[in-house]
């Protein structure tokens, strides 16, 4: 979302930047082709301007108004906005973030291999301070920003190459999937529950596949699953 309105990247190899039209229930013709496909997108304000970014191998593309785009060599695969700053990571776990928006400073670097991160997000700590969470595939990870460095929290799961896909916070608490399976975790308590999709270990559960988004909702969490 921009200005109120809502944008996807689809088409041509999922490059292509559209505007849905309200109006005639339609997505309009191309904007924009990224240089890659995208990856992931985030909406922010920083420094009094807000931005659309699309992440994709090799960088992130942002916009101001939905016409006029940059790109940004800086590799990044997903975003987030926190100590009103953005921030980055890349596929091998090098975090940064931009006070000024086009300009990175490097941070942390995830203690695991390349190619294990599946999201990154804000949730709260064990204080109910909000930081910076990533989901890995075998866990979560937070952000120690004091001392740039991420630390291993109590969600720790076996290898899954969907870990962390789609996690996000919802009412205070973290929800991390893996396949379709969905772990609440709750850090100031340090308690973590099984919450489905599967159910009985995945024996007779009514789906199949894996959940590849989790959105939240007035009433609840919405799972978009992929069979």
């Amino acid at each position: 979302e921009l200005n109120s309105e809502v944008y996807g990247a689809f088409g041509a190899s999922d490059k292509e930047v559209h505007k849905y039209n309200n109006g005639g229930n339609t997505w309009g013709s191309s904007l924009f082709t990224l240089p890659a496909a995208a990856i992931s997108s985030l909406n922010f304000t920083l420094n009094g301007t807000e931005y659309l970014a699309f992440a994709h191998t090799g960088g992130y593309t942002y916009t101001s108004d939905g016409s006029n785009y940059t790109d940004d060599t800086t590799d990044t695969l997903y975003m987030t906005f926190w100590d009103d700053r953005l921030w980055g990571i890349n596929n091998t776990g090098q975090l940064w973030f931009s006070l000024t928006i086009g300009t990175e400073v490097t941070d942390a670097l995830l203690p695991l291999p390349a190619g294990y991160i599946n999201n990154m997000f804000t949730g709260p700590d064990k204080d109910g301070d909000e930081i910076i969470y990533v989901a890995t595939e075998i866990g979560l990870y937070a952000h120690d920003a004091a001392n740039a460095r991420f630390v291993k929290t109590g969600l720790v799961i076996p290898q899954h190459a969907q870990g962390g896909l789609g996690s996000c916070t919802w009412n205070g608490l973290i929800y991390y999937a893996a396949g379709m399976s969905v772990y609440e975790y709750d850090p100031r308590r340090g308690v973590i529950i099984s919450m489905g999709l599967d159910q009985e270990h995945g024996l007779n559960a009514p789906h199949r596949g894996r959940i590849e988004f989790l959105i939240p909702t007035h009433k609840g969490l919405i799972a978009g699953v992929t069979n």
